[in-house]
């Protein structure tokens, strides 16, 4: 039997060797999490499964433009797989429809260019490639526009996958944008004198971009001007929203048809974003994709007395999440970092074993993330302890290490006099 003192020295020596491996657990966590400004607590589950999780305008704000860096962890410091859910095949092949491709090159394309017409007239957040198969990696930008001529940016710096080989030599892959209705969709590959990539299709699934929705965003500050037989309109928010749609409530005339352009305010710039109608006899509804905290309204009022505007109402296209969450264990979402970029997990690969009807939760209220290395008391000039605090880390490990060695030696010692 083991002797009591030699029982003491393995259970401390055991007691150290956790401690070691707990606080090296604690500062991986806490490191992993250190350049996310801003944090969320996910909604509980009461089972594991995969789960969609809905982002509001809130989180989105907060993250970069095509939500590379928004990260989901666990109550350990644990990164958790996920998917965007506009990557999800659709099962219904037939609603897939083919947008006509458009052999135009412009000169001042410096890619391969792939351009498609979107005659549907719907609003999208989605398009659907079809690709030869390639073992290579590549960042396409999109842009769209209503007459071949002028282009604006939808979505840039979009990664392709590497495809996943089949019978058939091709492979789908879904682009993921801010929702909107341009006629001409241009995707442009910067290839870097570097071979390029073959494009053999694009289009849509109907029933999903027939489905799309919007989450309100918090009521911006509404300013107006009417000058010169024009109405200027700004919607000042308190934060960087992800605008997709903005509804014009109009109270008078009865009858009206009123030429809109949309402008981004950027510090003392205005940057368009589209044109468009309001028009008594329809929704008047603007599609527009911007990632901004100022917009202005212009409206051509002609002849005309100007329109009498109630309110204008600002929308977010529905932005989710699809990830594999166990019920015992407590996430938050993490975002704001703007130095990261998109993570590239495994789940990707089995997007078509989630079912479509998976439960949907939410988050809670985005605040500062403790962990976030902005946050810390910054050292008073001239004294960074920055420098002493690693050394007493380093120096710390070292002595735990020290004595874990040491008591390992003395147990193997007294083990072999007990055996002798």
């Amino acid at each position: 039997m083991m002797k009591p003192k030699l029982r003491m020295m393995k259970l401390r020596m055991n007691k150290l060797a956790c401690l070691t491996v707990l606080f090296c657990g604690l500062m991986l966590s806490v490191s992993a999490q250190k350049n996310f400004k801003y944090q969320a607590p996910l909604q509980k589950t009461d089972s594991t499964g995969f789960y969609r999780i809905s982002l509001q305008p809130a989180v989105v704000a907060k993250a970069k433009a095509d939500l590379s860096d928004i990260r989901i962890i666990d109550d350990k410091g644990n990164f958790v797989p996920y998917i965007q859910a506009g990557s999800l095949p659709l099962k219904d092949q037939k609603s897939f429809v083919v947008f006509t491709p458009v052999d135009t090159r412009l000169s001042t394309d410096t890619g391969t260019t792939f351009i498609v017409e979107n005659k549907t007239g719907l609003a999208l957040d989605r398009l659907w490639i079809k690709l030869q198969n390639t073992a290579v990696q590549r960042k396409v930008n999109l842009v769209g526009s209503d007459d071949l001529k002028q282009w604006f940016a939808i979505q840039e710096d979009i990664s392709l996958q590497e495809a996943v080989a089949n019978s058939e030599g091709t492979f789908m892959q879904s682009l993921s944008f801010p929702a909107s209705n341009y006629r001409y969709l241009k995707i442009l590959v910067n290839d870097k004198n570097k071979t390029p990539i073959k494009f053999l299709q694009a289009g849509i699934y109907t029933e999903y971009a027939a489905a799309l929705t919007y989450v309100p965003i918090p009521q911006a500050q509404l300013s107006r001007v009417d000058n010169n037989k024009t109405t200027y309109i700004t919607l000042k928010f308190n934060d960087h929203y992800q605008v997709n749609k903005l509804h014009v409530d109009i109270t008078s005339p009865k009858y009206f048809k009123r030429d809109v352009t949309v402008y981004q305010i950027i510090g003392s710039e205005k940057q368009l974003l589209g044109e468009g109608e309001l028009n008594s006899i329809k929704v008047t509804d603007l599609l527009i994709a911007a990632k901004t905290s100022q917009l202005l309204l212009q409206i051509s009022n002609g002849d005309n007395l100007p329109l009498t505007i109630s309110r204008v109402e600002a929308y977010q296209a529905d932005e989710s999440l699809i990830s594999y969450l166990n019920g015992r264990q407590t996430y938050q979402l993490l975002t704001s970092d703007p130095n990261t970029q998109a993570p590239e997990y495994d789940l990707k690969f089995f997007a078509d074993s989630i079912h479509d009807d998976i439960t949907q939760i939410s988050h809670g209220a985005v605040n500062k993330n403790p962990a976030y290395e902005g946050n810390q008391v910054k050292p008073t000039k001239g004294h960074d302890y920055t420098l002493f605090i690693w050394l007493a880390i380093i120096v710390a490990l070292g002595l735990l290490l020290f004595l874990t060695l040491k008591m390992t030696k003395e147990v193997n010692k007294k083990a072999e006099k007990d055996n002798s």
